[in-house]
């Protein structure tokens, strides 16, 4: 599902969008950098090369995150709701002492996830980082707000919707993870 809304206004103006809705954000001028300030929900930043069908997860941001970037060279940006979301899109000059790219942290934290030969341990690696980055401490352990499909978690390790799936319903089994189909949520219950 893709929605058009104007955020060229510097000061930004709230982009609503219901889970799974994404939203392609425009390339912003020269000497500019993109900001996005997340107030409730979550969001998945995506890329393609010029209309490529196949898209390709950058980074992820949660509600309070304020995610600043670079917008890559020779690719299309989108932002993907996993939950309903509330987010502002803004253009800013960029400023010499902000060097930081929340794009490149996450591609970097992303790269050594899929470096793991082993994908039970790439998917507890890939887990372990979406609760300390998007998902809050809880008694009963980590807790993750918002659940991705088993597709979408294929995509960022590197393997099969099924291989995927059989390796998740294992670690359901051997209780390294609980998954709350009803609420949509996962604990990463404590070592």
């Amino acid at each position: 599902m893709n929605t058009k809304h104007n955020y060229r206004d510097k000061e930004g103006r709230p982009i609503f969008l219901n889970s799974s809705e994404t939203f392609p954000l425009d390339r912003p001028h020269a000497g500019e950098e993109i900001e996005i300030i997340v107030k409730g929900g979550a969001i998945r930043i995506a890329a393609n090369q010029y209309k490529n069908a196949e898209d390709m997860t950058l980074a992820f941001a949660c509600r309070a995150d304020i995610f600043k970037f670079q917008y890559p060279r020779d690719l299309e940006i989108t932002i993907e709701a996993v939950a309903d979301t509330t987010c502002f899109v803004k253009s800013r000059s960029k400023t010499k002492s902000n060097t930081s790219d929340s794009i490149m942290d996450w591609i970097i934290q992303l790269h050594i996830v899929r470096h793991e030969a082993n994908l039970e341990r790439r998917l507890m690696k890939f887990f372990e980082l979406l609760m300390h980055r998007l998902g809050k401490r809880t008694s009963e352990g980590l807790l993750l707000e918002h659940t991705l499909p088993h597709a979408r978690i294929a995509e960022i390790v590197g393997s099969t919707r099924s291989t995927v799936s059989r390796t998740i319903s294992k670690l359901r089994k051997n209780q390294q993870i609980y998954i709350d189909e009803l609420k949509n949520q996962m604990i990463l219950p404590p070592d």
